[in-house]
Formats: C-alpha cells, sequence, structure tokens
C-alpha cells in the first residue's frame, strides 16, 4: 500500500476522512518540503470536514516547516512569503482556541519579515493583520499594518485614479487612527487622520 497514493485519491473523490488517516502516516517522511506539503493537506482535509482547530495546527506546522527551510530548498522570501500564508490560515482556524494568543506571537513575527522591506504588494495581508490585531486586542500593532498599508494604497489611488481603492484607502487610515489613539499613539492617530481628509478632498 502507498499511503501517499492512497491519500491523495481519498482526497480526489472527497474522502476526506479517509484521506487523512493515510496523510498522517506521512508526516516524518519524504524531503522537507514534502513534509510541508502533506502538513498542508493534512489542515486542507480537517478544514473540509470542519475541524478547524485541528486544521489550524497543521497550518501552524506547515508555516514552521517553510521557515525551516534552507537557502538550497527555497528562496528566503519565497519561504517567508508562504510561511505567512499559512499563519493567517492558522490564526484565521484556530479562532478562540486558547493556543491563539500563542499562535499569533508566530504570526507577528512572521508578518514582521514580510513587511521589513514595506508593504507593497502586500496589501491585503497588511489588512488582514490590521483587522486580527485589531479584533485581538493588540492596538499598537493593528495600527502599524494598517497605517503601513494604507501608505502604499495611497499611492496606488492616486496614480490610477481609482475612487474605490481611494474609499478603502480612507478606512484603512481610520482604522489606523482609530488603533493608533486606543494604543496611546496621538502622533500616529493625527498623520492617519490628516492622511484621511486630504484623500476625502481628492476629486
Amino acid at each position: 500500500m502507498s499511503h501517499l497514493v492512497e491519500a491523495i485519491e481519498a482526497e480526489a473523490r472527497g474522502d476526506f476522512a479517509t484521506a487523512l488517516e493515510h496523510y498522517a502516516n506521512l508526516t516524518e517522511s519524504g524531503s522537507s518540503l514534502d513534509r510541508v506539503g502533506i502538513f498542508q493537506a493534512l489542515a486542507r482535509c480537517h478544514e473540509k470536514l470542519g475541524r478547524l482547530g485541528e486544521a489550524g495546527v497543521w497550518r501552524r506546522r506547515a508555516g514552521q516547516a517553510y521557515l525551516r527551510l534552507k537557502d538550497d530548498e527555497m528562496a528566503q522570501d519565497e519561504r517567508q512569503y508562504l510561511a505567512l500564508v499559512e499563519y493567517r490560515n492558522a490564526v484565521q482556524d484556530l479562532h478562540g482556541d486558547p493556543s491563539l494568543k500563542e499562535v499569533a506571537n508566530e504570526y507577528a513575527a512572521v508578518l514582521k519579515d514580510n513587511f521589513s522591506g514595506g508593504a507593497e504588494g502586500l496589501t491585503h495581508e497588511g489588512l488582514f493583520a490590521g483587522a486580527f490585531f485589531r479584533a485581538l486586542g493588540d492596538h499598537l500593532t493593528a495600527a502599524k499594518y494598517f497605517f503601513d498599508t494604507a501608505e502604499v494604497m495611497s499611492e496606488q489611488a492616486s496614480t490610477s485614479g481609482d475612487a474605490d481603492l481611494r474609499q478603502a484607502t480612507i478606512l484603512a487610515y481610520e482604522r489606523a487612527m482609530d488603533s493608533a489613539t486606543k494604543a496611546g499613539r496621538a502622533d500616529v492617530a493625527r498623520v492617519a487622520q490628516m492622511r484621511a481628509y486630504d484623500l476625502r478632498q481628492t476629486k
């Protein structure tokens, strides 16, 4: 019997419970990159079965596995971004779980690495991070990602003249202002407020 073939065939026909049984036998086999795929498959099957807590555990392990890859296995920027995607899925799946706070700390570290070069190309990730940490009550972190992402969106809106993007940017600045105020960062709140005001005057 090949657990890999049996798992893939079971998943393909929608028999996720059987697929899980086979994938569970493969978590210590294959290359490091192969194991990432197994962790993702386990998460995916749990999600299909509505077992989000279990799925979140495997999403987290997939994120950790990406970060452990070496340069000759995957470029650093690529593995950092893919780890970010897995951690984003993990914190969604683990909503309300006791482990969420610990996983959120790991997620924050991965976010920091990804945003070290700026928020360009990370609009959705930045807005999600802002909303996630705002809901978690970490208003300082929320303000950072709302503001940094709004800065990039503002430039894009000015260049493209996209009214919908401009409105989304205004809302992002307003979220940044609100979170910064709650975090005691009146300086950031004032700048965000001014940016939102200026955008409203744009025709």
